[in-house]
């Protein structure tokens, strides 16, 4: 008689709640992205003042964009270029340009300077006193004002190689001498100039309008940024890549060196407490200390510590970098447990592991020494394609964006380092992260001229003959892929 009770109750209880639950489920529908969002965030943000953060930097993302904060140097848009330059120019710059055919230098693959010569620090950057870690970076004179953007999150000695034909000297320079007078840490910057020994450097560009606007500098980088803004594109130049990082590198004050690109920014105090966790050690062969790279959402301001990145992980707002574009490139060992651990505080190592297969089309970033491989100079940018499908990747994407496969132009170097048998050591609590955007394979392939196609057919033999010279150089090992 109870259990027949107690069925009959039910029953009634669950006819009166029907309705209930169809108008909540219906309800849910129309409001689940909202609702999705809110318990993600909850769930995840034990720190309220986090959350409110967050949500913060995607109301003012507009408002941030409006105030040139999409460009290099926005953080500077209320501040005045000064009359003092934190730089130490040479060479008679910036105001001019005087050197001896006898002060130019060639590449690291190439000391005789057959295509490229070197004009070495026209900018002397100061490096005694700071952590023993070189940032080594590279730009063409469009991109040269990104360097603010380092400068005052890296606390090491910064080596920039700017490759500038002809007139784009004058760009650079002007860019540089902006710099310069507005952010306090460009003294610690050395600049390294490159130019094709078929147009030598040629300063002609004015600086008189240089104290005339703000330290975002937004109208000289707009201005550069148009399709002919530099004699680079109007001339249809290659952009070489690997020589200006081979040069960045080369010149570096220090021996250990952080070989990145100019879009790529480290997080908070990186260097310091990279040296405090070697505890003055010596640099070792055949070991590189991995940096994981993740990319931000437009109008997002790139985060400046794990628990930050975190935090923009869980609510969707960053992914590892190239998640979208070219998932094996920069998909490390350990991702889910990097990002399952909470910020040390510190930078520590996470794994060790090798570039070995599965993991062969990992194109990591990291902290080597000046004794790594060098990067194969011959590849140009404009011939770049994708090394694992040998699908090109030219198709997909236009010039403009630098550093979105820039790992393309590392195979060689960590085809190398895996068959000389290199340890990758993984740090948590340090990371690099692009310049904010999420970069998207477009849904279109856009057409590709026949100039390019010949830089891709050129790039293709000087792959298959590097190959070639590699595989014969060290002993052999199946799980090294190029």
């Amino acid at each position: 008689m109870r259990a027949r009770w107690r069925r009959f109750a039910g029953l009634a209880l669950c006819a009166c709640c029907l309705p209930l639950a169809l108008r909540l489920l219906l309800l849910g529908r129309s409001l689940e992205p909202m609702v999705l969002v809110n318990v993600i965030a909850q769930e995840n943000l034990n720190d309220e003042d986090e959350l409110i953060r967050t949500r913060s930097a995607v109301a003012s993302a507009a408002a941030r964009r409006d105030a040139g904060e999409s460009y290099a140097g926005g953080y500077m848009a209320d501040r005045s270029p000064g009359n003092v330059s934190y730089c130490r120019w040479q060479y008679g710059l910036p105001l001019s340009l005087s050197y001896l055919d006898q002060e130019l230098i060639g590449s690291p693959e190439s000391p005789a300077g057959a295509q490229n010569r070197v004009l070495p620090f026209v900018v002397r950057g100061e490096a005694d006193t700071l952590p023993q870690v070189t940032l080594c970076s590279h730009a063409s004179a469009d991109q040269v004002y990104g360097i603010v953007e380092l400068a005052r999150r890296w606390e090491g000695p910064i080596s920039l190689a700017v490759f500038a034909p002809g007139e784009d000297v004058g760009l650079a320079v002007r860019m540089l001498d902006r710099a310069c007078r507005c952010e306090p840490a460009m003294s610690k910057v050395s600049v390294q100039l490159i130019f094709p020994r078929s147009r030598p450097a040629a300063l002609t560009s004015s600086l008189q309008s240089i104290h005339r606007s703000d330290c975002a500098a937004v109208e000289v980088q707009h201005s550069a940024g148009r399709a002919n803004g530099t004699e680079r594109r109007r001339a249809g130049i290659a952009y070489p890549i690997n020589v200006a990082r081979n040069v960045a590198r080369s010149l570096a004050p220090t021996q250990r060196v952080l070989v990145s690109d100019i879009e790529l920014l480290p997080s908070e105090r990186l260097a310091s407490r990279f040296c405090a966790m070697l505890k003055g050690r010596s640099p070792k062969r055949a070991i590189a200390f991995v940096l994981p790279v993740f990319e931000v959402e437009a109008g997002e301001r790139p985060p400046n510590n794990k628990r930050q990145l975190l935090a923009a992980l869980r609510n969707g707002l960053a992914v590892y970098f190239h998640r979208f574009s070219c998932p094996h490139c920069q998909r490390f060992p350990g991702l889910t447990r990097w990002i399952l651990r909470p910020d040390p505080g510190r930078v520590r190592p996470l794994i060790i592991t090798r570039r070995e297969y599965p993991h062969h089309r990992w194109e990591p970033i990291f902290i080597g020494t000046k004794h790594d491989p060098l990067y194969t100079e011959e590849m140009s940018w404009e011939g770049r394609q994708d090394k694992m499908s040998q699908v090109n990747i030219s198709l997909q994407f236009p010039l403009e964006y630098p550093s979105l496969i820039n790992a393309t132009f590392s195979r060689f170097k960590m085809f190398e380092m895996c068959l000389m048998n290199y340890r990758l050591i993984i740090l948590d609590g340090a990371f690099l992260v692009h310049t904010p955007g999420i970069k998207q394979l477009p849904q279109q392939q856009p057409q590709v001229s026949e100039r390019q196609r010949a830089y891709e057919r050129q790039n293709a033999r000087i792959y298959q003959r590097v190959t070639r010279r590699l595989l014969k150089q060290y002993p052999a090992n199946r799980r090294c892929k190029a």
